[in-house]
């Protein structure tokens, strides 16, 4: 197998469709318990524009990420996607990559950060093969609309039966007159559907989607509220739970792992992870008083032993409860299991309360 192109440093959170966000976003539009409400109990707008979007088209392009991910990609029908893992060649984390077949090639969604990388690494793989990759990102925008009520809403401003698209499947649609390729892309439980559109058209979309949406509830969400829903649905973020410092199966993200596809950059590794029960840590939920704070990275003890740490928190407004999510050894990770956590002077009681992934996905 030829070396791998050099890594590039990881950048702070920034999601793929496996992920929750793409930021940049605006801390907030109004207050972050209405923008919570809105997307969790409403419709709420987001601009996930900095997420990557690559084109790859040819004749090889899907055999050839096939190769070089998790999951099995040659059944994919057109117009329908699938989460896979880009793995690097030790079965860590690259990406979570969103991959849609078009009827010209695939959309594939990366985290903000990763454009590039992802290019590159693909790039390295190409020999012979018949692809072609173009970076659609600076000429696309993307606006995304989540929540339970965001199905009806994009049903009353395309005209289109987007309440019964199945999950990761894609439709073409007119909203406002502008052409947009609508893809479903729910957060764990949460229904969202990502519009794409030409980057000169992004503007004029948003406008369309915040006038249909006056009177209704529509709201724009910024980050804050986003990062509040992502890490209570535990969903897991490029560059705090996603890197190359963990493999998918610690990640929880073993159903988008094929098993039987064959080969793919970095199989060796995850297979004998899985079929000897090697994995040594897990993504878990976490619980603490509202009262205390811990930025990520701070470690989770057990009898002044550290057994994982802290990857991500946010003060959620329905519990009043600090939430995170962080990886622990797996003896650990029972929801009720009580760590520690050192927080100025003093050490704050940690409650692990689920274990991420295992029911849900983006």
């Amino acid at each position: 197998m030829p070396n791998s192109p050099d890594p590039q440093p990881h950048g702070q959170a920034g999601a793929a469709l496996a992920e929750a966000h793409g930021g940049p976003l605006p801390s907030h539009y109004s207050s972050v318990a209405e923008e919570y409400d809105a997307l969790t109990q409403g419709a709420a707008l987001l601009d996930r524009s900095s997420i990557g979007r690559l084109s790859l088209t040819g004749e090889d392009a899907l055999d050839l990420l096939n190769r070089l991910s998790t999951n099995d990609l040659m059944g994919l029908r057109e117009n329908t996607g699938i989460l896979t893992v880009l793995t690097s060649n030790k079965g860590r984390i690259m990406d979570l990559l969103f991959v849609l077949r078009r009827a010209d090639g695939l959309l594939a969604l990366t985290a903000p950060e990763n454009r590039q990388k992802v290019a590159d690494w693909i790039d390295f793989y190409t020999f012979t093969e018949d692809v072609t990759i173009q970076d659609m990102t600076e000429e696309t925008a993307m606006l995304s609309v989540a929540g339970p009520r965001g199905a009806s809403f994009l049903d009353r401003v395309s005209g289109a039966d987007v309440s019964s698209l199945g999950r990761y499947d894609s439709i073409h649609v007119r909203v406002g007159g502008v052409e947009t390729t609508l893809i479903r892309t729910d957060l764990a439980q949460l229904p969202a559907f990502d519009l794409v559109v030409a980057e000169a058209d992004g503007q004029r979309l948003r406008e369309e989607l915040l006038n249909e949406g006056e009177g209704l509830g529509v709201k724009q969400v910024g980050m804050e509220a986003l990062e509040v829903a992502r890490v209570e649905l535990g969903v897991p973020a490029y560059g705090k739970e996603l890197s190359e410092d963990f493999n998918p199966l610690e990640a929880n993200l073993l159903e988008y792992i094929s098993f039987t596809k064959g080969c793919y950059v970095g199989q060796e590794v995850v297979a004998r992870l899985n079929t000897y029960n090697k994995v040594q840590r897990q993504l878990v939920g976490l619980r603490w008083d509202s009262d205390s704070s811990a930025a990520p990275g701070s470690k989770l003890l057990l009898e002044g032993k550290q057994v994982g740490l802290v990857t991500s928190a946010a003060w959620s407004p329905r519990l009043d409860k600090v939430l995170g999510l962080g990886y622990v050894k797996t003896a650990q990770t029972q929801a009720g299991t009580v760590l520690s956590m050192n927080v100025g002077d003093g050490e704050v009681p940690v409650e692990v309360v689920a274990q991420p992934g295992k029911t849900h996905q983006t």
